[in-house]
């Protein structure tokens, strides 16, 4: 069953929202007063995609084949992709409506194809 980004967003807001740890909500609308929260989010989304580099170094350097680290890095891609879902959900931002006005940003810009 195949889902949009808006319901992956909501999906992933809703787990958010009913998820603690150590009494520190998953969830926290990000304001002017709050803006630790999104710096947080922001360290772990570059901490995520500093782990699938370092798995990509070392395909790259020959430890290991690409078949081989494909699980691996597929799970941090997906753990990049949840806290990019994240920022943009405590952050207030539509994934889907910004994307899709970048995209006819860049169509202006660089022409189509």
């Amino acid at each position: 069953m195949s889902k949009s980004l808006s319901d992956i967003c909501k999906i992933q807001r809703e787990f958010d929202q009913k998820h603690s740890v150590s009494g520190k909500s998953f969830y926290v609308d990000i304001n002017e007063s709050n803006l630790h929260e999104l710096e947080h989010l922001v360290v772990c989304l570059m901490g995520e995609l500093g782990e699938f580099s370092n798995i990509l170094k070392k395909v790259v350097r020959g430890d290991n084949s690409l078949s081989e680290a494909k699980i691996s890095l597929n799970e941090e891609l997906v753990d990049t992709f949840i806290y990019l879902i994240k920022i943009s959900n405590q952050f207030n931002v539509d994934l889907e409506k910004e994307f899709l006005k970048k995209v006819d940003k860049n169509k202006r810009r660089f022409g189509e194809n």
